[in-house]
């Protein structure tokens, strides 16, 4: 009786069977992952500072002091200048000037050259300074009671504002930077009073606002008119002072979290109060920027926010980074081939400025 043997496949047609079959399903996650997964995001460059005691992002670079000397550095990586300043300094850099301070003496840079535009001694120990195309702001101590000097970026003194019973919380220049601006905090009576005050430098105050029902805590411009954000309310001013109650928006429970700086019209980013100061657990932002007003989910938890033109950048403990824009309810999510450190900033040709230690990576980010 003949006994029919069932047939094999040969061992190397089994072999690649098998090759195929795990081709396929590593294809299928990796295309899986192209879709709903972070998208790696690996162009950057590596600077390596001659030391870091801050780094601060402005224009198309950033300026860092490494303990006695000030240098530019632009997106790309390239060091434009260096500037002596010495020991124990403190320094603000804008998009016009960068101001530096130590003790009473003050220097004044132009941002673009390195070039001093100003050096000198003031009557009191400086607490701060702020340098603008048209003139520098020194705000002098003490920190309560303080006076404010507005100086042309040449030396000369303009003006001389005193704060009595005041607390001066932030200042800066705006209009093309021949408008100036201050936010004091007056705790004098029952409840304590925020206040903000524009100034024509040389000249005049222009106006006054205060709320009564709210403290403000942080101050925009859109063309002719002053945003102002509070614990309740976000309110639209004139130069002088004026609501224009018609565009009051609640924003109660949302916290401003970033804000453009130095630019007309800034992109605002809220975050519920809840989640703001929460160790990286930002994920729900509210993006806001004139007729803007929407909610966007972020797919990790964000540590950093900064807004930048129409969109908002947020940067996660774990190395990613995600991009919100106006317009778009998806949020693009990246993982960054750089190693986790610290979120300096964007420059305004959209380069992330990240950094450990004596090292910034400069990342091009969509």
């Amino acid at each position: 009786m003949e006994t029919r043997r069932t047939g094999r496949l040969p061992w190397a047609v089994a072999v690649l069977i098998a090759a195929a079959i795990c081709a396929v399903s590593v294809l299928g996650a990796y295309l899986v992952k192209q879709a709903f997964g972070p998208r790696g995001y690996g162009a950057y460059t590596a600077v390596t500072l001659t030391g870091n005691q801050g780094v601060q992002v402005a224009g198309d670079g950033f300026i860092y002091y490494n303990g006695s000397t000030l240098s530019s550095v632009s997106s790309q990586g390239a060091q434009q200048w260096s500037y002596s300043v010495g020991g124990n300094a403190s320094f603000a850099a804008g998009e016009s000037g960068v101001a530096v301070w130590s003790g009473r003496r003050l220097s004044v840079i132009d941002r673009g050259n390195g070039d001093t535009l100003h050096t000198g001694q003031m009557d009191e120990d400086i607490l701060s300074a702020k340098a603008g195309a048209v003139y520098t702001a020194v705000l002098l101590s003490p920190e309560h009671d303080s006076t404010m000097v507005l100086l042309e970026n040449g030396g000369r003194e303009v003006d001389r504002l005193t704060f009595a019973d005041q607390t001066v919380l932030d200042y800066g220049f705006f209009s093309s930077d021949t408008l100036f601006w201050v936010m004091t905090l007056d705790t004098s009576g029952t409840v304590p009073t925020t206040a903000i005050t524009t100034y024509r430098p040389g000249r005049m105050m222009v106006g006054s606002i205060t709320d009564a029902q709210q403290l403000m805590y942080q101050v925009m411009f859109q063309s002719s008119q002053v945003v102002c954000a509070g614990t309740t309310h976000l309110k639209v001013y004139d130069y002088t002072g004026r609501e224009d109650e018609s565009r009051r928006t609640l924003i109660y429970g949302w916290y401003l979290a970033a804000v453009e700086a130095g630019v007309d019209d800034p992109m605002m980013a809220f975050v519920p109060g809840a989640q703001y100061g929460t160790g990286g657990e930002l994920r729900d932002v509210r993006m806001m920027r004139a007729n803007v007003d929407e909610i966007v989910r972020m797919p990790f938890a964000c540590a950093t926010l900064v807004a930048k033109g129409d969109r908002v950048y947020g940067f996660s403990t774990d190395g990613h980074v995600m991009v919100a824009r106006t317009g778009a309810q998806k949020v693009d999510a990246y993982l960054l081939e750089v190693p986790a450190g610290q979120i300096y900033g964007v420059t305004d040709d959209r380069v992330a400025v990240m950094g450990t230690g004596n090292t910034v990576y400069l990342v091009t980010l969509p």
